[in-house]
């Protein structure tokens, strides 16, 4: 068991390198399995009590998508003949890329020009959402398989009942998937969930996804709070021309409990969830700011953590967007020969009695 132990601990400081080898994606791991809910803290029309609570160790993106990354999907998704088109995929009008010259007759393509690589993308619906997933499921390949199944059976999509209104897409990522769409409790985990917000293990959940209790400033960074609080501005929304130009990661010493930056502002962030009406009509979850979003300096910030949207899967308005999320890696047969051989060394040196190790995570 010992030697088992000293694997273990080993093996979590290997393993939680910030870029996915796979994808390219930051990600920042959310561990505390087992946490308890949100309980609520007296809001009125809290719509988030019971929710957060994840038994497992994740994964999830530190920012939403990104041009670049958006531009590599749609450019595998689009540059093929005319007649080889992928349904539900609609090019954006929110992001920082131009049209290129296809390499394939009748395909389309984008290139990204230097210094947008991090700009935010929009007009993502939940579909294509879950297509890109699929896409990084099956290692970013071109058939059109790797588009329409892995994490989401995009054969499910479509609206049924008497005013079409009542969407057939799977409800839940499918077993096995690597990559996905937050649910719900994942999200809100990542964005407000503290292990140790009261002190070392006594944890807690912050009303706004910057770790504070007090609600975020928008605007363009660099800039000073316009209610007098000397504190800079630390959310993209508010002008959405300006805010078009701010690259994701541009606040970077604001930043939720585990290091995920623009939870607020940004765009609204999809998750996997769904809210089924009285009369049966279902909406996929979305939470955050967006950069459309005008409000004024007030404790009624949407990025409280008792409010929340909800909308059709197949909507692709300006201000949705999402960051994705993923399993942990297994280890990899290298890293367990590396922990086992520094193990021994240690063995060696006389380390023949077991001690109990901690690992601090880092946030940022």
């Amino acid at each position: 068991m010992c030697a088992f132990s000293a694997a273990t601990v080993l093996l979590g400081n290997i393993a939680h390198a910030d870029i996915d080898p796979d994808t390219g994606i930051d990600f920042v791991r959310v561990g505390a399995p087992g946490n308890a809910a949100y309980m609520g803290s007296g809001i009125p029309g809290d719509l988030s009590i019971g929710r957060g609570a994840v038994g497992y160790e994740y994964r999830i993106g530190r920012t939403e998508v990104t041009t670049a990354q958006w531009v590599e999907f749609f450019n595998a998704a689009f540059d093929r003949p005319a007649n080889d088109r992928l349904p539900h995929l609609i090019p954006p009008d929110v992001w920082g890329a131009g049209n290129a010259t296809p390499t394939t007759p009748g395909g389309r393509r984008w290139s990204v020009p230097a210094g947008n690589e991090n700009r935010l993308v929009g007009n993502i619906s939940w579909r294509m959402a879950a297509m890109y997933c699929n896409w990084l499921h099956n290692g970013k390949g071109l058939g059109r398989e790797a588009f329409l199944s892995g994490a989401y059976d995009v054969s499910t999509f479509g609206f049924t009942g008497p005013a079409n209104n009542i969407f057939t897409d799977q409800a839940a990522r499918s077993p096995g998937a690597r990559y996905f769409i937050p649910t719900y409790d994942e999200w809100l985990k990542a964005a407000h969930y503290d292990p140790n917000k009261n002190g070392p293990g006594q944890d807690g959940w912050w009303r706004y996804s910057i770790t504070s209790d007090t609600y975020p400033i928008y605007g363009p960074p660099g800039l000073f709070a316009p209610d007098g609080r000397p504190t800079q501005v630390n959310a993209n929304t508010g002008d959405a021309l300006s805010a078009l130009e701010v690259p994701l990661g541009a606040y970077p010493n604001v930043q939720s409990p585990w290091g995920l930056l623009d939870v607020a502002g940004g765009t609204n962030e999809w998750t996997e969830s769904i809210r089924t009406t009285v009369g049966g009509t279902r909406y996929r979850l979305f939470d955050g700011s967006s950069f459309l979003d005008v409000w004024s300096q007030q404790a009624s910030s949407p990025d409280s953590i008792h409010l929340r949207g909800d909308e059709y899967p197949d909507f692709s308005f300006a201000q949705y967007g999402f960051r994705i999320a993923a399993v942990v890696p297994s280890p990899s047969a290298g890293a367990l020969v590396i922990a086992l051989i520094m193990w021994r060394s240690h063995r060696h040196r006389g380390g023949s009695t077991c001690q109990r190790s901690e690992v601090t995570y880092s946030r940022s």
